[in-house]
């Protein structure tokens, strides 16, 4: 399967150059972007996504319960093997919740960094 190729800083759609990707970078393209998808914000699918506000950035649960949610999403995606390594970081000061994992593809290994 081939995607069309997301710019990594903006997240436009690239329109000059290389446009689709493949392979180990379209995997770890696809995992950012289904990361990046809101529960419910998917109007063909509702049932769609991830779910930051209903279970990972509010006050209740466990934060095993709220990566689990994270992990989750990460292994459903297609191509992926497996989790390598995970990581997570809250910066309180800027109010920023980052996803680092190490994931093992169809196709080779690769690391996907979510802001």
């Amino acid at each position: 399967m081939t995607v069309r190729r997301l710019d990594p800083t903006t997240g436009d759609i690239v329109t000059s150059g290389v446009q689709f990707t493949g392979g180990v970078e379209e995997i770890a393209q696809t995992v950012a972007t289904r990361l990046r998808l809101f529960l419910g914000e998917y109007f063909r699918d509702i049932t769609d996504g991830t779910p930051w506000y209903q279970s990972i950035l509010g006050k209740e649960g466990t934060l095993s319960s709220k990566e689990a949610a994270i992990k989750n999403r990460i292994i459903r995606t297609e191509g992926v093997v497996r989790i390598l390594e995970f990581n997570t970081d809250f910066d309180i000061n800027t109010r920023k919740y980052s996803v680092t994992a190490d994931i093992l593809t169809t196709t080779g290994e690769t690391t996907t960094v979510i802001v």
